[in-house]
């Protein structure tokens, strides 16, 4: 998928390709089945090609203009396709639970299993789910259709975000001279930030266990 986007948008300028991922991730927000993370992969890809660095090093990567700028893309695409998602779950959240259609896409074991990491980790999970394949979007359609604060709900999200859109964005930018490496390091990324997130679940939970038992004691 990802040297399919790059190969069909290599052509195109550099605004081009910062639409493409502004609406993109847009779209992601009202259903559409593309992983986020490659499309900010296929981003930075995209935006060394139109302008290269060599040698490239990480202090180059992190300072360059357009690669900051296809970050900052990503940034406002992700909290508008997810304030969407979370707008949906707030307006019309009802209605859509009992529509087939919705079942089948966010069916209501998801939803249940939301509900109760809910309640156990509070305003964590915003941030958590951001970087959980397929509880991302129940997470936040219930979210907002529990009545959360729009707010402090773009604040968590903000917060993941500013994690999730660098690291996609300028790994592709990093091995923007090969597609192929850079589909398989997303790829292999993909696990490290999973096995992250899995460690930081872990700690958080054992945080408040520990806490939680010291508040009785006293």
């Amino acid at each position: 998928m990802l040297e399919d986007l790059v190969t069909t948008f290599a052509g195109y300028s550099f605004l081009a390709s910062h639409l493409l991922v502004l609406t993109v991730l847009i779209l992601c927000g009202l259903g559409l089945p593309v992983p986020e993370d490659i499309i900010l992969v296929s981003g930075g890809v995209l935006t060394w090609l139109e302008h290269p660095v060599e040698p490239l090093t990480l202090v180059k990567m992190i300072t360059h203009p357009a690669a900051l700028s296809m970050v900052v893309t990503g940034l406002i695409g992700i909290l508008i396709g997810d304030s969407i998602i979370f707008f949906a779950g707030r307006r019309i959240g009802s209605r859509l639970t009992h529509s087939r259609w919705f079942r089948s896409l966010v069916t209501p074991a998801k939803m249940r299993r939301v509900e109760r990491m809910m309640l156990r980790h509070g305003n964590a999970v915003v941030m958590i789910a951001r970087f959980l394949p397929g509880l991302r979007a129940p997470t936040y359609f219930t979210v907002g259709h529990a009545g959360f604060s729009y707010w402090q709900f773009l604040l968590y999200d903000f917060l993941a975000a500013l994690i999730s859109a660098p690291l996609w964005v300028l790994l592709g930018f990093w091995f923007g001279n090969d597609i192929r490496l850079a589909a398989e390091k997303a790829s292999e990324f993909s696990h490290y930030v999973l096995g992250g997130v899995a460690l930081i679940v872990v700690a958080f939970i054992v945080y408040r266990v520990i806490a939680n038992r010291r508040a009785r004691q006293d």
